[in-house]
């Protein structure tokens, strides 16, 4: 039961902050990265943060940016671990010329904290030099109910990559916290739902698994027992009749897992299950129009 309300609270709260307006102030996006110096060879962690800056916040959608003379630091991965955005319409991405990462995400409920993380970049020292990582085109939401988009603030940084010295060992800042992640995600649920405006009216699963340690790198999903597909935490649904049985399998960046069942109620009527499913194609629909209508007066 415990596990339910933990389940349910975030996204009853979600619908409530939907609904009642709240007052919006503003918010800074800024960067801290594990390293302000490395060399050839070496790899950083880059920490995209967010203060909420006194404003109630659930959505923000931009872009983050490599910029210097030449391909200094290479993005390897992304990690959502320990991030307090739980929606990710967009997870972060990295644009053809590697050099311009975009993302989208948001909070069920919304937040009022600071030095929150967005998500993590994970970089490789390729060639000597200056790099400034930017975050720019940042658009923050509040979380009023009606999609104020709030002032912000952007805070860069700058990261030097020196020649590699000989005899001098590499140094990885990441591969410390994957190796010391034995710790499998946490336990999570799978929802389904349907609604005409979303997936061209097709029946779908939603999950979303937290891994704090390394995050969250895919899910393998299983329909009727069938050969497991990747998947990102919404899958539209090949059998759409209403005895579907699903497996998803959370897989965190080192390979710890957590698996989930779901199998359609064939009898009786699962009020739970539907009061879950409606909360969850609200706050699906909400950010959807909200990044939509981002996109369209970009």
């Amino acid at each position: 039961m415990k596990k339910i309300i933990n389940i349910i609270a975030p996204i009853a709260i979600a619908v409530v902050f939907v609904i009642v307006p709240l007052h919006a102030f503003a918010a800074t996006v800024y960067l801290e990265a594990s390293r302000s110096t490395v060399s050839v060879g070496d790899t950083a962690v880059v920490t995209v943060k967010i203060n909420a800056d006194g404003s109630v916040l659930n959505t923000v959608d931009g872009e983050v940016t490599l910029k210097s003379s030449s391909l200094n630091l290479a993005v390897q991965e992304f990690s959502l671990a320990n991030s307090a955005f739980g929606l990710w319409p967009r997870t972060p991405s990295l644009s053809k010329d590697l050099k311009t990462i975009s993302f989208v995400g948001g909070v069920p409920g919304g937040f009022s904290i600071e030095g929150a993380t967005i998500f993590k970049i994970i970089v490789e020292a390729k060639k000597a030099g200056v790099v400034t990582i930017n975050p720019q085109n940042i658009s923050v939401f509040a979380n009023d109910g009606k999609g104020t988009k709030l002032p912000v603030q952007f805070k860069n940084i700058t990261i030097t990559v020196t020649p590699k010295l000989q005899g001098t060992a590499i140094q990885n800042d990441w591969s410390g916290v994957v190796t010391a992640d034995t710790v499998p995600p946490e336990d999570f649920v799978i929802v389904l739902g349907q609604e005409p405006t979303l997936f061209d009216g097709k029946k779908f699963a939603f999950f979303s698994a937290i891994d704090n340690q390394s995050g969250i790198d895919y899910y393998d999903v299983s329909e009727n027992g069938g050969v497991a597909v990747r998947s990102g935490s919404t899958y539209v649904l090949k059998d759409q009749s209403d005895s579907v049985r699903l497996q998803v399998t959370a897989y965190d960046k080192a390979g710890n897992k957590k698996i989930a069942l779901h199998q359609s109620q064939s009898r009786g009527v699962n009020w739970l299950g539907i009061i879950i499913i409606v909360l969850v194609v609200l706050i699906v629909r909400f950010m959807y129009k909200k990044w939509k209508k981002n996109k369209l007066n970009v």
